[in-house]
């Protein structure tokens, strides 16, 4: 069982005094992101915007403590909000209460799994989603929760069904939209992309939620149609925990599984994209105990799941962060705001809210790896495109579902579809691929053969049959085949009783075999299958040119 570490008790005490200044900004900077995300996001949750500060705290205090990142902010995101009420709208009844303490819950298991999966170094499910897939399923995510916020915008209820679906209501519904709350989310668009671009160091998600709150107050919006926050206590009110049986949590497991892939996925690649440009390394297995403490935090205070958020990640190392100690200025900031602010915000426009969200989620639709995909490898680009209309023709569980066995189709698809070199050798007496190096010219009288893949029973039959078949096409003066295992990390019985079939085939041809480079691990279990001695114990070969020059 892996021992938990707490990284903390090894920088703090290292702390000086001179990062405090540069701390303290960065913990201001992103405490202005956090606020009006949080509150945002929430929405997209289902919950009250209270408990998307209610999030913060403990989510950021637990990744500070257990995270092997010192840049990493984790709270509250789109992505992990639009999953947390996929999982739960199912569950619950209604909004209420029950809603409530199913997503606090749900946060709980999350952490959960988590530490679970990090005690026993389950780091490898980073890797669950294939890259292409999570292109896809990134994309739809983004049109998922901009397209369930346009109703906002316009002053209609939300429609029902599908993405699509939801999207023709929006449009279908033209005469019903309130033309001042259209005003109020389209300027507050026009100023978070516009303070994107001319001055984007300044927390534009803020500036819209004052002025929005200035709006309202000096015109009496609501007065003319505008939907407000409404009533925001201030302090921590807190729902039963008792409404929650086990058969609800059994029904959440589902969704938290989900949860953890995708937000593993995202935050580990955030927390390595800064360490490689500090020089360090992140733990992925810590990282996942990390993740868990965080969610576990967040659900403690009744908050949502978190994740690694890019924006509020970089917006610290833009302010000058210098150690994780900025965050901990943050969690003061967001708990002041809760006790004594919360209050303000009860006539902040749903419309302002729903401008912050699509303006945060904007960057995930981009179409710019599906095109790259499109001209690099269609087959992949088919499989993001999949992954896509999963989540906006039936929903994000569903594109989760289609993502995993979509990546798990492409790991098959590779592993039965192997590559098999013929090799040539070039002036150096290295050996490379004829097909891709020039240089390179057939050895007369062999057929070299690198498989590019482990030999399994996946691929046994198509690796024998390719190698068959390209020794037929050679014809009468080919007299040995060289196999060069380094690219074979793994076998197992089917690939060793396939190579038993080539060496007996070869054998009939009056044919030589050898086999190059075989790994200690491969070289050991073909002598306990039986296959070493059908190829022939002294016919291993340590390079692939001591292999060619004795056959020859």
């Amino acid at each position: 069982m892996t021992v938990v570490h707490a990284p903390v008790t090894r920088w703090l005490p290292r702390y000086k005094r001179a990062f405090l200044g540069p701390d303290l900004v960065a913990g201001l900077t992103v405490w202005a992101l956090v606020v009006p995300e949080s509150m945002a996001y929430a929405s997209i949750a289902g919950v009250p915007v209270e408990y998307g500060l209610y999030s913060v705290p403990f989510a950021i205090l637990g990744y500070v403590v257990f995270g092997t990142s010192r840049r990493l902010v984790m709270g509250p995101t789109s992505t992990v909000a639009a999953m947390t009420a996929a999982a739960v709208a199912p569950v619950a009844v209604g909004t209420g209460s029950l809603y409530i303490a199913l997503v606090a819950a749900l946060s709980l298991l999350v952490g959960a799994f988590f530490v679970l999966f990090g005690l026993l170094r389950l780091g490898w499910i980073a890797h669950f989603f294939a890259k292409p897939v999570l292109d896809g399923f990134i994309v739809g995510l983004g049109v998922f929760i901009a397209v369930g916020q346009l109703h906002k915008l316009v002053g209609t209820p939300k429609g029902h069904g599908n993405t699509v679906q939801q999207f023709w209501q929006v449009l279908s519904h033209a005469g019903d939209w309130s033309w001042t709350t259209v005003a109020v989310g389209a300027a507050s668009l026009a100023v978070l992309f516009g303070m994107a671009r001319l001055w984007p160091r300044v927390p534009g998600a803020l500036v819209v939620l004052v002025a929005g709150i200035a709006a309202v107050t000096a015109f009496d919006l609501g007065a003319h149609g505008v939907a407000l926050v409404g009533e925001v206590p201030t302090g921590y009110h807190f729902v039963p925990w008792s409404t929650v049986s086990l058969h609800d949590l059994v029904d959440l497991v589902p969704g938290a599984l989900g949860i953890v892939v995708v937000a593993f996925a995202q935050s580990l690649a955030i927390a390595k994209s800064y360490a490689r440009k500090d020089g360090e390394e992140v733990d992925a297995n810590a990282e996942l105990v990390a993740y868990g403490a965080s969610s576990i935090g967040a659900g403690l205070l009744q908050g949502f799941p978190p994740a690694g958020s890019l924006s509020k990640t970089a917006a610290a190392a833009e302010a000058g962060e210098k150690t994780p100690v900025a965050l901990l200025f943050t969690v003061v900031l967001v708990v002041a705001t809760t006790l004594v602010l919360a209050g303000v915000f009860e006539n902040l426009p749903e419309a302002v809210l729903g401008a912050v969200v699509i303006h945060a989620v904007w960057g995930m639709i981009d179409p710019a790896p599906l095109t790259r995909l499109r001209k690099a490898r269609l087959p992949d680009f088919w499989l993001a495109l999949a992954a896509l209309a999963g989540v906006v023709l039936v929903g994000i569980l569903a594109g989760i579902v289609v993502g995993v066995v979509l990546s798990l189709v492409m790991l098959i698809h590779r592993l039965d579809h192997p590559y098999v070199a013929s090799l040539g050798r070039r002036p150096d007496r290295s050996y490379s691929d004829l097909a891709a190096d020039p240089d390179a010219v057939a050895v007369p009288g062999a057929l070299v053969f690198r498989v590019d893949a482990p030999l399994i029973f996946a691929n046994a039959e198509v690796i024998l049959a390719t190698m068959t078949a390209r020794l037929d096409e050679a014809g009468a003066g080919v007299t040995a085949v060289v196999l060069d295992f380094e690219s074979v990390y793994e076998i197992d019985t089917e690939g060793a009783d396939i190579l038993v079939q080539l060496a007996e085939e070869l054998r009939r041809r009056h044919l030589r075999v050898a086999v190059a480079r075989a790994h200690a691990a491969v070289r050991g279990y073909l002598e306990r299958t039986g296959a070493l001695a059908a190829i022939g114990p002294g016919n291993l070969y340590a390079t692939v040119d001591e292999a060619v020059r004795a056959t020859a």
